[in-house]
């Protein structure tokens, strides 16, 4: 009687083992999962010929490392032009203001010429009330009377031409206060050309906009490139898991919660991980022709909706883990969420 029981209890205890290890009511699984990363096509920001590749394919690079340039002759002669604008505008605003100094000594002396023009006038009216009374007592001649009312129609004509001689000086002093403002908008513009052309003669050295693998390269020496051709493909360093769940899963699905992730390329592997957002929208929303379920003969699809998972990846597995790989993603739905560490 002791062995039939005891065969029945281990027969009893192996199914329920099987059973737990297949039917987990806490855990969510699904083996439609990718590895993805922010893969980044690198592009020319000037035209030209290439004359120089610094980099290879499925090559590791650092930030800011050479990765081609570009024939910068042209590049170098508009610099030179560009300073030869920038040195004729400083010139022309230099002078400029030698010439404003000087028109404001010019306004200095028609103010003078107008003060002794002002104080000659006031003297020959003076002696012309001098010469009518003496003229009225018959002490002076007609020709004298004649020859000082004449001196001071003159006084008053050179006190009249002086203050003529004042507003045209201060007119051009305006003129060349105007001329200023224009030639320090030239120099401005001189100066902003400049600073393009050195940015343009920057970028005939493209570099690496971050840490990553080289791949898809398409430039070699010779080849003309212009703005926009992708010509190499980096891969940065940076991974996650984007998992897809059936919308009936969603239900204790939150944010923090522990993974299971297994790679196909390392099966043998566990990594574990952590939910770090939902999408909130199914993949078919994305999708270039989405469904259009109100039209023509209907059939319900479950849907899925995709779910990001941060790795914690091994040291030994790191740069070894690439976009594009399938995992099968195993979520524990009793772990409480947890503060994520990008």
């Amino acid at each position: 009687m002791k062995k039939p029981f005891i065969a029945v209890t281990l027969i009893l205890t192996a199914l329920l083992v099987v059973t737990f290890s297949i039917y987990q009511p806490n855990t969510i699984t699904t083996d439609n999962a990718y590895v993805q990363s922010d893969v980044t096509s690198i592009s020319p920001e000037v035209s030209g010929q290439v004359n120089k590749v610094y980099v290879k394919d499925n090559q590791w690079i650092n930030k800011g490392a050479p990765l081609f340039s570009i024939d910068d002759k042209d590049f170098v002669a508009n610099k030179k032009i560009a300073i030869s604008l920038l040195d004729v505008a400083n010139a022309a605003l230099s002078a400029n203001q030698t010439q404003i100094e000087m028109q404001e000594i010019k306004i200095a002396q028609a103010g003078q010429t107008i003060h002794s023009s002002e104080a000659n006038a006031v003297y020959q009216r003076a002696e012309l009330q001098r010469y009518t009374s003496l003229l009225n007592k018959q002490s002076v001649s007609t020709n004298q009377f004649e020859a000082q009312r004449s001196t001071s129609i003159d006084s008053e004509s050179l006190l009249a031409s002086a203050k003529l001689g004042l507003t045209a000086e201060q007119k051009q002093y305006q003129a060349l206060l105007a001329q200023r403002l224009q030639l320090s908008a030239q120099l401005e513009q001189a100066q902003a050309n400049l600073r393009l052309v050195n940015i343009a003669l920057e970028r005939t050295i493209i570099k690496a906009p971050l840490d990553g693998f080289i791949t898809n390269r398409q430039v070699q020496v010779g080849k003309y490139v212009t703005p926009g051709m992708g010509l190499i493909t980096m891969v940065p360093n940076y991974i996650w898991v984007e998992a897809n769940f059936k919308e009936t899963q969603l239900e204790t699905l939150k944010k923090g919660q522990t993974v299971e992730v297994v790679l196909d390329m390392f099966s043998d592997r566990k990594l574990t991980g952590h939910v770090t957002s939902i999408t909130p929208a199914t993949g078919s929303q994305f999708s270039l022709l989405p469904a259009q379920n109100a039209t023509g003969n209907f059939v319900k699809v479950v849907q899925r909706v995709p779910v990001r998972i941060q790795l914690d990846i091994p040291d030994d597995l790191k740069q070894r883990i690439y976009p594009g790989l399938s995992a099968t993603v195993a979520i524990s739905t009793l772990t409480s969420e947890t503060t994520v560490i990008n």
